[in-house]
C-alpha cells in the first residue's frame, strides 16, 4: 500500500512538469527532459549488464547514446536526415568497437562490447522515436495517448495483481507478474484508448485504435519483461532507486521504449502520418 500511495505521489508531481513542457516546449522541450533521463537509464542497464563492462566503456555508451539522442532531435525538427543519422550510428559503432579493444585487457579484449552496444540502441533509440512521435502532425496528442496508455497498463496491471493475482506469468524471469495483472492492463490500456480517442488521437479511425491499443497494451509487458531479465541475471529488484516507489529511471521507461517505436511504425505504415525528416 505504502508502495502504491509513493507510486501515485511521483506521478501526480511528475504529470504537470511533463505536459508543461511538453506542450510549450514541443520538441525541444522534450529533449531537455529526456536527454538526462536517457543517461541516467543506461548508467543503470549499464550496472546490471551481464558480462564485463568497464567503467571507460560505459561512459563511452552513455556518450555515444547521447549524440544519437540529439541526432533524433535534429531530425525531428527537419535539420539532419536519415541518412546522416545512419551514417553516424555506424562510425560511432566501429569506433566504439575499436576503443574497446585497444583498452582492453587480455581477459577481455572487448570490454564487454555487447552489452554495451545494447545499451545505445535500446535506451536512446527508444526515446529518440518519442522525438519522431512528437513531431509528427499532432504529435502532442499522440504522444501523450501513447504515454497516457503505457501508464494507465502499468496502473491497473500493478492493481489487479496485487489484488487478484494468483497464477505467475513468467516465473523465472518476474515472480511477482501474474496472469491476472497483465490481463488488467490490457484492460486499462483498452479503456484508455476508449477515454481520449476523441480527445488525443481524433485522426484515427476506431478499429485501427482499438487494435493499436490492444497491441501496445501487450507489447509495452513485454518491454517491462525484457528489463526484468536483465535484472534478474544480475540478481537485483529494481534498476535503481532514485523514483520513490517506481525503482530506477530505466524502469519507469521500459514498456514506454518497446511501445514508441511500435506506435510510430503503425502511424507510418498504416496512418499514413508523415515521415519527411526521414527523407
Amino acid at each position: 500500500m505504502i508502495n502504491f500511495i509513493q507510486r501515485t505521489f511521483v506521478t501526480l508531481v511528475f504529470i504537470p512538469f511533463f505536459l508543461a513542457l511538453e506542450y510549450w516546449g514541443g520538441v525541444s522541450g522534450l529533449v531537455f527532459l529526456m536527454l538526462p533521463v536517457s543517461v541516467l537509464a543506461q548508467v543503470e542497464f549499464y550496472r546490471m549488464a551481464p558480462g564485463p563492462l568497464r567503467k571507460t566503456g560505459a561512459t563511452l555508451g552513455c556518450v555515444a547514446g547521447s549524440i544519437f539522442l540529439l541526432g533524433f532531435w535534429r531530425m525531428a525538427e527537419g535539420r539532419l536526415s536519415g541518412e546522416i543519422l545512419l551514417v553516424l550510428l555506424g562510425f560511432s559503432v566501429m569506433a566504439l568497437l575499436a576503443l574497446n579493444v585497444l583498452l582492453g585487457d587480455e581477459q577481455d579484449f572487448t570490454g564487454g562490447f555487447a552489452p554495451l552496444f545494447t545499451g545505445i540502441v535500446y535506451i536512446p533509440f527508444g526515446i529518440g522515436f518519442l522525438l519522431l512521435l512528437r513531431a509528427l502532425p499532432g504529435g502532442s496528442g499522440l504522444l501523450l495517448f501513447l504515454i497516457g496508455l503505457t501508464w494507465f497498463v502499468d496502473i491497473f496491471g500493478y492493481v489487479f495483481g496485487k489484488s487478484i493475482g494468483r497464477r505467475v506469468l513468467a516465473p523465472l524471469l518476474s515472480p511477482k507478474k501474474t496472469w491476472e495483472g497483465a490481463i488488467g492492463g490490457v484492460m486499462g490500456g483498452l479503456a484508455w484508448a476508449a477515454l481520449m480517442r476523441h480527445f488525443l488521437v481524433p485522426s484515427i479511425p476506431s478499429w485501427d485504435l482499438f487494435w493499436v491499443s490492444l497491441f501496445l497494451s501487450i507489447w509495452g509487458q513485454v518491454g517491462d519483461l525484457s528489463e526484468s531479465a536483465f535484472k534478474r541475471a544480475s540478481g537485483i529488484k529494481d534498476s535503481g532507486g532514485l523514483i520513490p516507489g517506481h525503482g530506477g529511471f530505466l524502469d519507469r521507461i521500459d514498456s514506454l521504449l518497446f511501445n514508441a517505436v511500435a506506435f510510430y511504425a503503425f502511424l507510418v505504415a498504416f496512418e499514413g502520418y508523415s515521415a519527411r525528416f526521414w527523407v
